[in-house]
This record gives C-alpha cells, structure tokens and sequence, in this order.
C-alpha cells in the first residue's frame, strides 16, 4: 500500500457539552466534560488510518501532558511519528470546544507548538496532505516535498483564510466547505472536492453529487477531518476518486453519530458494512 505523508496540527481537544451554544457574555451551564486528542492534521491522520492507510504524520508537539495524550493515541492507531519535533518548554496546541445539543460546535484554537511546525522533507509518498493550521512555510514545504517524491497534493484550507490563497491553487487537489469554496473563489486549482454536510459532497468540475447517508448527528465535530483524511488514503492507495469520496462520505457519516473527534472515527470493517447495509434492498 502506498504511503500517505500529512502535514499537520496536533492539538488536545477540550470539549464541553451543552443543551446550546453561549452567547457573547454568557454562561450556560453544561453536563459532560471530555478530553480526546485533536488538531486537524492529527485528526485526519487517524481517519486515514483507521481506514487502512500507511499514514506518516509530520508535525510538532509540546513535552507536556498534552503531547504524551496526542502521540500516544497516534501511535495506537499505527501513525508513523518520526517527523514530528518535540518542543521541550513549549506548550502544545489546545482546541477549546462547545458542543449543543443538536451536535453543532463552536472552537477556539491556540496553536502553540503547531505555530513552530517546519517545512516537511520528502518521504517517499504517493500523496501529501496539509490544512491550515501550521505556519505559510510549512504549507509550502508540502508542495516542495509532493513535488519530489512525485506525488499528488492535496489542501484543506481550513479555517478559512488561514491559507494564503496564491498556494492553495498550487495543489492538484482541494477540499474544502461551502464557506471556504466561496472564500477562495478564483484561486482554487481545477480539481475540487466541496462537501456540504448533511447533502453529501460535490466533485468539481464535473459537478458530480455523492449524496451524504442517513445519519443521526451526536457532534458534527472533527467530521470534516473524517472525510478529508480517509478521502486522501483511499487515493494514496489507488482508488478512484469517486469511490474514494464515497467511502469518506460513509466514514465522516458514521462520526457524527459519535463524540469527540478522533474518538468518534471508525474502522474501515465499519465503514464497509454501513457501506453494505445501504444498499442493501
């Protein structure tokens, strides 16, 4: 199996959950507390993986509590580790979420050692992955490294804005929400995947749907990641896009019905047979 190389944030993800989301200046009172590792590039990492990729993770972390958290669980998916630094004194990055009850999220990311995340060297990989949550050089040194070991690369510029827009249209491929599709309007490559949530995804330019399946959202966060990192495996081992999308559509599916973010990715054995009892008659 081809390897897939990430680039990539690594953050402890501290969850609150709600009956809903506080205004500005306002308390309100929750019911459950989590701790779980996160960080978009961790994140999408271990959807991959979970999936059954051969995932390599380039990144940089704190020595902190938060770090050991972060690098165990990637370790225990089968995550290959050995390009992310370790900072020592520096605290790693930490994603303060609200969760209501209807799934629906509010965060506040501090990048901390995800700000010193350097450019990545090649790897031997079939294809690169990087989001926006690590510094511009770092972005670029994706590109640099996709284009010395010959293989695809892939953007998801997400937060929005938080990548310049002259390099996202650099990637062969990009990933991104509606809010992002419209942010980075005239500055995207020609091949786009736009999800839509609940709707599914689009595949650009041929304007191809792949409607999302019936499920039942518990917390929508992370699922983005879901669909992004299993989309990005299934293309380093060769699948066409179009079942590649699929397969991440049922996987981002099937994480919403769960907590948390890597907490909630399944297994390629349950994306398979959530796959199965769809088309079942």
């Amino acid at each position: 199996m081809d390897l897939l190389a990430i680039c990539g944030s690594i953050t402890a993800d501290l969850l609150g959950y709600g009956p809903r989301l506080p205004r500005p200046g306002e308390s309100v009172l929750g019911r459950r507390f989590l701790v779980a590792p996160g960080g978009k590039g961790a994140n999408q990492a271990v959807a991959a993986a979970r999936a059954g990729a051969r995932v390599r993770l380039a990144g940089a972390r704190g020595d902190d509590a938060h770090g050991e958290l972060c690098a165990a669980a990637l370790a225990a998916d089968g995550v290959e580790l050995s390009a992310v630094a370790v900072h020592p004194g520096a605290t790693t990055g930490v994603a303060l979420i609200c969760v209501d009850g209807a799934g629906e999220n509010q965060i506040l990311a501090i990048p901390g050692a995800n700000a010193l995340v350097a450019p990545p060297a090649p790897c031997g990989a079939a294809v690169w992955l990087c989001q926006g949550e690590i510094p511009t050089e770092a972005v670029a040194g994706v590109l640099s490294a996709a284009r010395a070991d010959g293989a695809l690369s892939i953007c998801n510029p997400s937060p929005a804005n938080a990548i310049d827009p002259a390099l996202v249209g650099r990637f062969d491929l990009v990933v991104v929400n509606e809010l992002e599709h419209e942010a980075l309007r005239g500055h995207l490559p020609e091949r786009v995947v736009l999800t839509r949530g609940a709707r599914g995804a689009v595949l650009l330019p041929s304007g191809e749907e792949l409607p999302a399946l019936p499920a039942r959202a518990v917390d929508t966060t992370g699922a983005g990641d879901a669909l992004t990192g299993v989309l990005a495996g299934g293309l380093a081992s060769g699948m066409a896009i179009e079942a590649a999308l699929r397969f991440a559509i049922a996987a981002a599916g099937i994480s919403v019905e769960r907590e948390g973010c890597q907490p909630s990715y399944p297994t390629r054995a349950e994306v398979e047979r959530r796959l199965q009892l769809s088309t079942a008659p």
